[in-house]
């Protein structure tokens, strides 16, 4: 029987953080393959467009569906990284016109610095303990850039991460960079909170 993805990464509050093991034993993790999030997804599109962004470094990029409808929606080859490098061989099987390269975020960023646009799709809450290094290095490596971040927050139901931030107004004031657009969306009938925020790196 395969094993719930959240046995990997979060679990009854705590973090594990397990990405391999995670991509080589669940088959469709975050049923990516179904886009979920589609609001936050979108609305980072309309954020590229309106920018004129032209090069894109996505962070956790996982099975690549995410960069997948990039691609189709603004021509963009995205520069795609993730840590399993069994996700970046499965993407790269999936979509072999992208470009998916494994690589540690919280290390490897320095070797980026010619995109013009970082994006953090849904992993926050995975690059958590990591997260105010890594603000630091966006900083140092791609001062005047933009960063895009696209994050779920939950309805009262959230219990890893709180001491940090609980929505996207607490997050925004935790990175504190310039929000240059932001948006947030849900439903009556889901638990979740999508948001997309473009900021501009100091």
């Amino acid at each position: 029987m395969e094993r719930n993805y959240h046995d990997y990464v979060i679990k009854e509050g705590k973090y594990i953080g397990a990405f391999e093991k995670m991509y080589q034993e669940c088959k469709d993790p975050w049923i990516q393959s179904s886009q979920p999030n589609k609001y936050g997804r979108m609305a980072a599109v309309y954020h590229i467009r309106k920018y004129g962004i032209q090069s894109i470094l996505e962070c956790g990029g996982g099975l690549g569906y995410y960069s997948n409808w990039l691609h189709q929606e603004t021509d963009i080859v995205p520069k795609s990284l993730d840590i399993s490098e069994t996700s970046v061989k499965e993407a790269s099987k999936l979509f072999p016109h992208l470009d998916f390269e494994e690589a540690d975020i919280s290390k490897d960023l320095k070797n980026y610095t010619a995109y013009e646009c970082i994006l953090f799709s849904e992993i926050i809450w995975y690059i958590l303990p990591e997260l105010r290094h890594i603000l630091n290095e966006l900083k140092t490596l791609f001062s005047g850039k933009y960063l895009l971040v696209n994050q779920v927050f939950y309805k009262g139901s959230q219990q890893y991460g709180v001491d940090f931030f609980t929505n996207m107004k607490e997050f925004q004031k935790f990175v504190g960079f310039d929000v240059l657009a932001q948006c947030e969306a849900t439903s009556v009938d889901e638990s979740t909170i999508e948001t997309s925020i473009l900021f501009r790196i100091p």
